[in-house]
């Protein structure tokens, strides 16, 4: 408990379930949980909702509700709090998703979250990296997309140093303008 999972209620949608089982895999991980005793712990961070749907599989499976395994666990949370239609939208949204204006960050973390949960669309290192550059502002998109990288971590890294550094050079020409602007205004009023 040191380790402070999170509660699931059952409302959280998809993105709510799937940080609670990415969070309960970590304190598993943590804390050494005996494979044979994660059902048992998971189960006991369940609220509202959720806690009144493992009540009701604890009544039809019995003692044998506490003998599946953390995946068939996975398994049965995820077709009950992740119906298709909402898996669907998610897909699309995945399938739409670019950045807006210069924000690398708000769009590397959306798209981390969706490929999560977008298994099937995004199977591979591969396919995350395509999708992740399809994405991509013009500004940067090319110079990416040509340095072919391999992995994704190295994508979203090469992503935000290139956004910096037009960033940069951009608000370096604001200056240099802003300088010339000044200058040329003080020389005009020195000739009057």
């Amino acid at each position: 408990m040191k380790c402070q999972p999170l509660n699931f209620k059952g409302n959280e949608g998809v993105v709510g379930l799937t940080r609670w089982i990415e969070k309960m895999e970590s304190v598993f991980n943590i804390s050494g949980c005996a494979i044979e005793n994660q059902v048992n712990f998971a189960t006991c961070t369940l609220l509202g909702a959720a806690l009144t749907w493992w009540n009701s599989q604890i009544r039809t499976l019995g003692p044998d509700a506490y003998s599946m395994t953390w995946e068939a666990l996975k398994k049965k949370m995820t077709n009950k709090y992740c119906p298709h239609g909402e898996i669907k939208k998610l897909e699309i949204e995945l399938w739409n998703l670019k950045v807006k204006g210069n924000d690398v960050p708000t769009y590397t973390e959306c798209f981390q979250e969706l490929t999560l949960i977008c298994t099937k669309f995004v199977a591979n290192e591969t396919e995350k990296v395509d999708k992740y550059i399809s994405g991509l502002s013009d500004n940067i998109y090319r110079n990416v997309k040509s340095s072919k990288p391999k992995m994704l971590d190295e994508t979203i890294e090469l992503a935000n140093d290139l956004m910096d550094q037009k960033l940069r050079t951009y608000a370096e020409r604001q200056t240099d303008n802003k300088r010339k602007v000044d200058d040329s205004s003080r020389n005009n009023h020195g000739h009057q």
